[in-house]
């Protein structure tokens, strides 16, 4: 058996097909995360109150007139041009600005909630301030937006005149002053007048540093948007669903296909057997008894020749029939296995051993018959305990699916079944197990038939499936999708290594739960009934 590690390193590597799979087997969760989010949002959406919003331009000016034409070099030259637009919008964001806006329109806001319901942008690769605001007025929005834009305005040239200003003030003082002490002659007179009257005139010029060039004609609704909520949600729903059915695939042990059960378990695949149907378990009947011609019939007949396959080499004449735990459906498959065998010209006895909870006796009348306990106790004879099953039917059914020898009708053969009830149980059947009296009985029966299929506890609850070990020549695991866990086949294969048996391989039940299950199973046999059925009608008649 190759090591643990390499197996589930093996297993650990993803593909496309097993995301694709999880995102398969998971689609209910994906599909109500897909349809609540974006309802959610949808509904949120229609709940909130209409928001407006509106914007006004600004250009910004880089012309300085004063500058020139004091002759003074220009402060802002060599700066880079985005890196104004970033300032001057930093600026326009002065709470000074936002209450003159509150101020002048009236508003019933503070002018930091009107800073919260507004921003100022600079474009990119352009001299534009773009002075946005959202309100839930439609009428509002337009004319806060462009107040908001001409107080900047003006602001701005307010900044940019007070220098001017203050020199401009500075020198009437002193002309004031001059007249007031009658020496308003001279060159000092004449050259102050002749500096105020050039502060006045760059005064003037510093006007043209900011313009309103576009103005909002009407608002536009931004919120809510419910056609827009509903289309990120709907992508939101997808993303979170997805998540989740990874999440809950990571979560969630249980083991999905064959493949990943012989990669941790180390062992070759013999049969993948459907569940019985729901008239099958209803009637406590076997496939191979009921239906020798169904899909599931087939089934077994396919174990049947892989176990030939795997015992080649080794005459194995005891085999046991195990699993991780119960409900994995070991007794069915260990009932119609021995039928298979039975039916290819085979002596078979179908023993049970699981004197935990036995139940071979709910597909066998076994009550006019002594159990094993029985015969192993002296009790009774072997010969009285072992009860015989026919395989044949000898008429066809009115469908043409009637039981034959090998699941053909009006063939017979040498094979045949006897089965061993469990008898009164022990009351400790893990020692019962380890007598040789058991032992001995089990090589009387080595001696009298073929194969001997024993029906065996479950490996992980008690240890008579171990000790049984010792005394069979070979074991098939039975394995149920979706019901053992990852951790199982992990202790299972700690204690099957130590085994002396051959480890034939193991057996998947419930494969109808593996995605892929069903392509060539019962190709044919519907078909092959029917027309066996009208060659032997044909020469009846």
């Amino acid at each position: 058996m190759r090591t643990s590690s390499s197996s589930s390193t093996h297993h650990d590597a993803s593909t496309l097909r097993d995301y694709l799979h999880v995102v398969r087997r998971r689609k209910w969760v994906i599909l109500v995360a897909a349809l609540l989010v974006p309802l959610a949002a949808v509904l949120f959406s229609l709940q909130q109150k209409p928001v407006y919003q509106a914007s006004a331009d600004v250009l910004l000016s880089h012309q300085n007139l004063a500058s020139s034409l004091a002759g003074t070099p220009d402060q802002n030259t060599g700066i880079a041009p985005d890196r104004v637009a970033e300032t001057q919008a930093k600026v326009a964001r002065v709470s000074e600005i936002a209450r003159r806006v509150v101020t002048r329109l009236h508003l019933s806001r503070t002018p930091q909630a009107f800073l919260k319901e507004s921003s100022v942008s600079p474009a990119t690769n352009a001299d534009i301030l773009t002075f946005t605001v959202k309100s839930g007025d439609a009428g509002l929005a337009p004319r806060m937006a462009v107040e908001y834009a001409r107080q900047y305005t003006r602001y701005r040239r307010q900044l940019d005149t007070a220098p001017t200003e203050s020199a401009r003030r500075s020198v009437q003082a002193r002309i004031d002053q001059l007249h007031a002490e009658h020496r308003a002659t001279g060159a000092l007179y004449a050259n102050l007048v002749e500096r105020e009257l050039q502060l006045k005139t760059m005064e003037a010029l510093q006007t043209s540093n900011a313009y309103v060039v576009q103005t909002p004609t009407k608002a536009e609704q931004v919120a809510p948007r419910p056609k827009r909520n509903g289309i990120l949600g709907l992508v939101l729903g997808l993303a979170l669903g997805i998540a989740l059915a990874f999440a809950r695939e990571t979560l969630d042990t249980r083991v999905r296909s064959a493949e990943e059960i012989a990669e941790r378990l180390g062992l070759p695949l013999l049969a993948r057997i459907p569940a019985p149907s729901r008239e099958l378990r209803a009637q406590n009947r076997l496939a191979m008894l009921a239906e020798p011609n169904g899909s599931a019939s087939e089934a077994f007949r396919v174990l049947r020749t892989n176990f030939e396959f795997a015992a080649v080499d080794r005459r194995v004449r005891t085999v046991i029939v195990t699993s991780a735990v119960e409900q994995e459906g070991k007794t069915t498959t260990a009932a119609n296995f021995a039928v298979a065998l039975a039916r290819s010209d085979r002596q078979v006895a179908l023993v049970d051993l699981d004197l935990r909870r036995p139940s071979i006796d709910k597909f066998f009348d076994l009550r006019a018959c002594p159990g094993l306990t029985h015969v192993v106790l002296r009790r009774a004879a072997l010969e009285d305990a072992l009860f015989p099953v026919p395989l044949t039917m000898p008429s066809l059914g009115a469908n043409g699916n009637g039981g034959g020898w090998n699941g053909v009708a009006g063939q017979n053969g040498d094979g045949k079944l006897y089965v061993l009830g469990s008898g009164p149980i022990p009351p400790d059947p893990g020692e019962f197990v380890g007598t040789e009296s058991l032992s001995g009985l089990l090589d009387e029966l080595r001696e009298r038939v073929d194969i001997t299929v024993i029906d065996a506890p479950p490996l992980l609850h008690v240890g008579d499936a171990l000790a049984l070990s010792a005394r069979a020549d070979g074991l098939i695991l039975v394995t149920k999708l979706e019901t053992v866990r990852r951790q199982m086949l992990g202790e299972v294969r700690r204690l099957l290594e130590p085994m002396p048996t051959l480890k034939l391989g193991f057996v998947v039940t419930g494969a109808q739960l593996e995605d892929g299950y069903g392509y060539g199973y019962g190709y044919g046999y519907g078909y092959y009934s029917s027309r066996r059925s009208a060659q032997v009608e044909e020469s009846l008649a």
